[in-house]
């Protein structure tokens, strides 16, 4: 299991908020989807989950797409 990048006490959301489009996809990654099922699912393109991901996981600090989802609801922000 991927370990989270620091403390969660020590977390400090930066207010780099995540844009409609990030939560939506950072949700279908939360619900256990694959990236091709997420981008089924929302209607958009494969790349643009990957872009997004990539996007959301540079904003939360997360060196993984499971960090970002750990840090993202421990954060009550999906």
């Amino acid at each position: 299991m991927p370990t989270l990048p620091r403390d969660l006490r020590d977390l400090h959301y930066e207010g780099r908020e995540l844009t409609p489009g990030q939560h939506r996809v950072l949700r279908q990654i939360a619900l256990g989807r694959t990236g091709t099922e997420a981008a089924e699912a929302l209607g958009v393109s494969p790349e643009t989950v990957k872009r997004q991901l990539a996007i959301t996981r540079s904003k939360l600090s997360a060196r993984t797409t499971a960090q970002a989802v750990a840090i993202a609801v421990s954060l009550d922000l999906i």
